[in-house]
């Protein structure tokens, strides 16, 4: 495993967008949606945060309440496909591999305690084909 991203669910991202970026001096690196920010992606040195909005009429790609209050630890892998294949019959999977608004590959499942893991390989790389 590479690194964990936590992805928080936010009522404003703008709003938490400058306060990260004008406080604490993060760089903002992305803000992906479709018409308006739902999703933006910062760094300070070698850590990274996501924010995303709560607001219920944002496109999001899940429109699951279950999973958009909740915190996501996003974790990067080198090869996401081969951990799909081995855990996907011993987990509860959230969302199946699929591409993101970030342009890498991702699924999304909870672990035993119901926390959400979602697992992607940094875009760019390629994905191995099923």
């Amino acid at each position: 495993m590479l690194k964990v991203i936590p992805n928080i669910p936010v009522p404003d991202v703008e709003r938490s967008v400058e306060f990260y970026r004008h406080v604490l001096g993060f760089d903002l690196l992305a803000v992906r949606g479709r018409g308006y920010a739902t999703r933006a992606h910062l760094r300070l040195g070698s850590v990274e945060i996501i924010f995303r909005s709560l607001d219920p009429s944002a496109p999001l790609p899940y429109l699951d309440p279950a999973i958009e209050n909740q915190l996501i630890l996003h974790i990067q892998v080198e090869d996401v496909a081969t951990l799909f294949e081995r855990v996907r019959r011993r987990v509860a999977i959230v969302r199946p591999l699929e591409p993101t608004l970030f342009g890498s590959a991702e699924f999304m499942m909870r672990d035993i305690d119901g926390r959400l893991l979602a697992f992607s390989q940094p875009a760019g790389l390629p994905v191995r084909a099923e």
